[in-house]
């Protein structure tokens, strides 16, 4: 009988083998400092002008009540499933199966645009080394190169990675560090050199839609810091531990963001960013030339590093959410399997590193350009990332309206998830269906009509799934 009950028992991740600091790790791995600085820093500032920490601080702001709603739900039902389980609990169970799978979208679209930077950092690599490989080449080389590494440490368990990403991050953290003392050390002895103008809104030359849309970018950055909320069920004391860290986490990133991009800013002219933006260059590079000379290919290493971070916590929110919608009986079987004593979701880990590379591959064959490419899919990642954050926002409400009623309070579950909403729908008009449809086809019109299909296509799945396999939306069943 006891045999019998074991085999029933739904399968689990294994629990307790990450810490604060682990948890923290993922947050700040899947966000980058370094990446999200030398990524965003000259686009930010060509877009808005040289008032690159304001946008920063602004997407603080907008993306603040969406932590604030996961906070709230991570301190009392943290699951792996995330909004997925919870909008099933406070809703229903199809609303919950939309919500899990638009976020898994999310995820999986966030992971694929990492090797494709990836690439192009690696191509940078073999021009400096002078090895004469053609850019496409070098560009799936790359691809496939950092895509079998992330396999090989995400298979190894939860443990592995986090350890792999914490030193990672570190890594980061001192070289961003380190460039801004250089930049700082130089200005000083520069009459004027050092001031306060880019913390000035009179600074923002391009004016209130040059700002706005240099706000997407900002949130951009911030993409992808919800992944520490499939981490629960491995996470030492999820309820006290996820909430801290995302909040405190993301206040850190937000600071650290600003504070660095406030010295860069210092460090070039912005003709100078805007020029190097145009030619399709990262403006970090020519700047850390300048400043640091040959140590400039430490900002190259530093990208490899936080590239890396990035995708080891891509993977291992994806997976996880493969994971558990599996358990749940809505994606094939063979996602529940886990391996060895770390429990490890296996199966899950291999097919989100090979859809990586397939849509990687699939992209360069048909744009035939790295770098749109990574445009086009974290164009398409914004759109299911503003509905996954309108869905925690709405489960949030939901969830302590119905399910935790004695625990509901006005400011953290009725206000901030209703600013969070008014927010992510505005984000969706404005950085999706506006700018992007009146783009070009190629990089703009194109990802619309992309994500719009891919949605009515899962839309088309739940329907089915609820006409033939009802069984299977039972609240009952957990995630």
């Amino acid at each position: 009988m006891h045999h019998h009950q074991t085999l029933q028992a739904p399968a689990r991740l294994k629990a307790n083998v990450i810490g604060p600091w682990g948890l923290a790790a993922l947050v700040i791995g899947v966000t980058s400092p370094a990446i999200g600085l030398f990524a965003m820093w000259g686009p930010i500032e060509a877009t808005a002008g040289p008032v690159v920490p304001l946008v920063f601080l602004g997407a603080l702001a907008i993306i603040l009540p969406t932590v604030l709603s996961y906070a709230c739900l991570n301190r009392h039902a943290p699951s792996a499933g995330a909004t997925a389980s919870w909008l099933r609990m406070a809703a229903n169970p199809i609303t919950g199966l939309i919500a899990g799978l638009v976020m898994l979208t999310y995820f999986l679209m966030t992971a694929i645009t990492v090797p494709l930077l990836f690439a192009l950092f690696f191509r940078d690599f073999l021009d400096w080394a002078h090895l004469s490989i053609p850019g496409m080449a070098a560009l799936v080389i790359g691809l496939a190169l950092q895509s079998a590494v992330i396999a090989a440490i995400c298979v190894r368990g939860a443990a592995v990675s986090i350890k792999t990403t914490i030193l990672l991050m570190l890594i980061e953290i001192s070289v961003v560090l380190a460039l801004s003392a250089t930049i700082l050390w130089v200005k000083a002895a520069q009459p004027g050199g050092i001031n306060l103008n880019p913390f000035n809104p009179a600074y923002a030359t391009q004016g209130f839609s040059g700002f706005w849309a240099a706000i997407i970018l900002g949130i951009l950055a911030f993409s992808g810091f919800d992944v520490v909320a499939t981490a629960a069920e491995e996470a030492q004391a999820p309820r006290e531990h996820v909430p801290r860290v995302l909040i405190f986490a993301i206040l850190g990133i937000g600071v650290f963001w600003a504070l660095n991009a406030w010295v860069l800013t210092l460090s070039a002219t912005p003709d100078a960013v805007a020029r190097y933006n145009a030619q399709g260059l990262s403006a970090i590079t020519p700047v850390a030339r300048t400043y640091w000379g040959g140590g400039s290919l430490i900002v190259i290493a530093t990208a490899f590093t936080g590239l890396t971070a990035i995708y080891i916590s891509c993977v291992q929110g994806a997976s996880r959410l493969i994971f558990s919608l599996a358990r749940q009986g809505l994606l094939p079987r063979l996602f529940v399997r886990l391996d060895g004593a770390q429990r490890v979701p296996r199966n899950a880990i291999l097919f989100v590193v090979m859809l990586c590379v397939i849509m990687g591959l699939l992209s360069l064959t048909l744009l035939r350009d790295g770098l749109d490419s990574f445009v086009w899919w974290s164009s398409a990642m914004v759109f299911f990332a503003a509905l996954t954050f309108t869905g925690v926002n709405v489960a949030n409400f939901l969830y302590f309206r119905r399910i935790l009623p004695d625990h509901f309070c006005v400011v953290p579950n009725l206000l901030v998830p209703a600013w969070g909403v008014a927010v992510s729908l505005y984000l969706i008009y404005a950085a999706f269906f506006s700018a992007l449809w009146s783009a070009p086809f190629r990089t703009g019109r194109s990802i619309v009509i992309a994500c719009v299909a891919l949605l009515a296509l899962e839309l088309g799945a739940v329907t089915w799934m609820r006409v033939f396999r009802r069984e299977l939306l039972s609240v009952s069943s957990e995630f």
